[in-house]
């Protein structure tokens, strides 16, 4: 089993000094608004590619407290009973501050390709109880979130998707621009584009199945089926053969478009994650914060018993303030998710008696008195 046994924090948002045990199973952190429950969260997810699960500027994760410019994590995390020793800091350059992650006192990129690929960590936080009434960009955060715990590249086919997409938005403002550079970042484009597109369709196809195998799938009243609305893509269904062609064509005859609006008209930056209850037919936007944010917790099961059972990929889970406005079948729910995969999982709330449906095996830490 992969997990994280220990975690210190040093000149750490609001800690100067913070250190605490895990267990390999659920991980209660309790403690006051403020207290730095999720700043915990977060320091354990900046183990993992990326600014954290707040993509927060690495400055800023410095106590604001003193003049020490510098932030330490140090975790000891144990991969089938072999013991990793991680070292987290920012190393100050002219102006920002850079995450550097040492594993076993290595920061080689062998050693951190290694250590990527132990483990994924998958988010429920505060701001997802209305993930279907938010933008879609936030349902495409989430959804790519999950792709990428199965496949460690996914980013960076975004990020390059993205970074081309602003390429040709800088050459496109100029109106004077040269027209077979233009067609060779369009067709990268494209290429990366339909890529996204293909990952995400069937990643849609296996949360699908994968909800539907669900030993609570039946006990329940939600029956989901989610999809990918996509204008671009719907009007292509009917001829997959020549979407490439379609793609290249259109993102010719928006340059004018794209040149004032920036951007790209179309493509998988545009798409919207939408579920439906198969049962009654009903958006899932139209639920309650409650049935809302049940669903989530169905799609989480649904996902990390994919990664556990197909990938042989063990998933950590955090839980910030997941509580609040569930009533007591869907406290039943996660009580199911966290005993059915049995793997190391983190919940926060601000007092202990709220987290009673849990199984005595949960481990509780009150933060508060911790940090005092």
């Amino acid at each position: 089993m992969n997990f994280f046994q220990k975690i210190k924090l040093e000149n750490y948002r609001n800690f100067n000094y913070f250190e605490i045990d895990f267990t390999s199973g659920c991980n209660v952190l309790i403690g006051k608004n403020g207290s730095g429950k999720t700043n915990i969260l977060e320091s354990i997810s900046l183990f993992e590619k990326g600014r954290g699960l707040r993509k927060d500027n690495i400055n800023n994760l410095v106590n604001q407290n003193n003049d020490k410019k510098n932030f330490n994590v140090t975790s000891l995390f144990l991969h089938n009973k072999k013991e990793i020793n991680l070292f987290l800091f920012n190393q100050i350059n002219t102006i920002n501050s850079q995450k550097k992650l040492l594993i076993n006192n290595s920061s080689s990129s062998e050693s951190t390709k290694y250590f990527e690929n132990l483990f994924s960590l998958i988010y429920f936080l505060p701001e997802m109880e209305r993930l279907f009434l938010n933008s879609p960009s936030v349902r495409r955060d989430f959804f790519d979130r999950l792709i990428y715990s199965t496949d460690k590249n996914y980013s960076r086919l975004i990020n390059s998707y993205k970074k081309n997409i602003f390429e040709r938005y800088k050459i496109l403002k100029n109106y004077s621009y040269d027209y077979d550079w233009v067609n060779t970042l369009e067709k990268k484009i494209a290429d990366l584009g339909i890529n996204i597109y293909k990952k995400r369709h069937k990643h849609i196809l296996i949360l699908n199945t994968n909800l539907k195998k669900l030993p609570s799938y039946e006990k329940y009243f939600y029956r989901i089926l989610l999809d990918i609305n996509d204008e671009f893509i719907n009007d292509k269904k009917k001829d997959l053969g020549k979407l490439l062609e379609n793609y290249l064509e259109d993102l010719k005859k928006n340059r004018e478009f794209d040149a004032v609006f920036g951007g790209c008209k179309i493509g998988p930056h545009k798409s919207d994650i939408v579920g439906y209850n198969i049962k009654n037919n009903i958006n899932i936007n139209q639920f309650s914060t409650g049935q809302q944010k049940a669903v989530i917790l169905l799609i989480i099961l649904a996902h990390c018993n994919f990664l556990i059972n197909e990938q042989k990929i063990i998933p950590i889970i955090f839980f910030d303030e997941v509580c609040s406005h569930l009533d007591l079948e869907n406290r039943k729910l996660l009580l199911d998710l966290i005993e059915t995969l049995n793997v190391q999982t983190f919940i926060t709330g601000t007092e202990k008696k709220i987290f009673s449906f849990l199984s005595t095996k949960a481990s509780y830490c009150n933060i508060t008195e911790n940090n005092e």
